[in-house]
């Protein structure tokens, strides 16, 4: 089931953050504003009564273009398809919102968010030179690369 964060998922998208990033998690502050707050859409998966995945868009006043903030899914509930399906309904959230496009950020080691942008249409647009920071362990600040797919309200 899809349906949009409240406060009472806070806990669950937390543990999901937690678990699915190592070095850039969102906070509970953070998460908490983004549900509450924020021009967003926060959508999240639920199954058995826990938070599995989600998908974060941030809009701007009058800009036209959402940017897919975050999307996450948990290793439970991985190869069903959810990542495409949350893409899909972010997607529809922009073009609610009177976005005509939707970019995304992802680590350009991360050839699994990369093939899953790729496979919903999203093209890669610019490479972002130490855009995300080291992973543990590790001293180096990691390259980006943005993402952008133009919306079609008609489709």
């Amino acid at each position: 089931m899809i349906r949009p964060a409240t406060l009472a998922d806070l806990d669950g998208v937390h543990a999901l953050e937690q678990a699915c990033f190592d070095t850039d998690a969102q906070s509970r502050r953070s998460l908490r504003y983004l549900i509450s707050r924020a021009r967003s859409d926060f959508l999240i998966v639920l199954a058995a009564g826990h938070v599995v995945a989600d998908v974060i868009v941030l809009y701007r006043r009058n800009a036209g273009v959402a940017r897919l903030y975050s999307i996450a899914v948990g290793d439970a509930a991985r190869g069903r398809g959810l990542g495409l399906t949350l893409l899909g309904e972010a997607e529809i959230a922009a073009v609610g919102r009177g976005c005509h496009a939707l970019r995304a950020e992802a680590r350009q080691a991360n050839k699994a968010s990369r093939t899953l942008f790729s496979r919903a249409g999203y093209c890669e647009r610019e490479r972002l030179p130490g855009y995300y920071p080291a992973r543990a362990r590790e001293t180096a600040r990691e390259d980006g690369i943005r993402l952008e797919k133009l919306l079609n309200p008609t489709e």
